[in-house]
């Protein structure tokens, strides 16, 4: 419409990126738009005309946050073959990321996963669907090794890819 502000994409990574950073520090669900809008350097007004709720924002770190992971841990693992090898791969570059991901909190993903574990909404579906892809990804990486004897153990694939995680979590 006439006279209408423009939308500015360009300025949407800039403000996801210190909203992650503040729910890295605070935790995505402290996560409120006053905080992020001085640490991004805007005002709340300015904040609310691209993420009108806390929610919005809040999802907004989450799949931030989630790709990050995927460009640090997941896609230089790709280089390493199917089963083993790959799951080694991830591993190493999963506790790469916990200690070096930059985020001066360690990753927000990991405790927004018990902050929201029984608040129903956006949110939390949001944080379910990631971590159900990545822990699917883990288990057919598993099945993959257990198929190509890579690996011997009485666990199920679902089994190791849990196992790994409960290991990252308590790095």
């Amino acid at each position: 419409p006439a006279g209408a502000i423009p939308f500015r994409t360009s300025h949407i990574p800039a403000i996801i990126d210190a909203a992650m950073r503040e729910a890295s520090r605070i935790g995505v669900a402290a996560l409120t738009l006053a905080p992020v809008a001085d640490r991004a350097g805007w005002s709340k007004s300015g904040l609310l005309r691209h993420f009108p709720t806390k929610e919005a924002l809040q999802v907004a770190v989450i799949h931030r946050t989630a790709e990050l992971f995927r460009e640090r841990v997941l896609l230089p693992a790709l280089a390493a073959p199917a089963g083993a090898p790959r799951l080694r791969a991830i591993f190493r570059g999963w506790l790469s990321w916990i200690h070096n991901s930059g985020l001066e909190g360690g990753c927000p993903l990991n405790a927004a996963r018990l902050e929201f574990d029984d608040q129903p909404g956006e949110v939390r579906e949001a944080l379910v669907a990631n971590w159900n892809e990545w822990t699917a990804y883990l288990e057919r990486q598993a099945a993959k090794a257990l198929e190509l004897k890579q690996i011997s153990t009485p666990l199920s694939a679902r089994q190791i890819a849990m196992v790994l995680c409960g290991l990252a979590a308590a790095c």
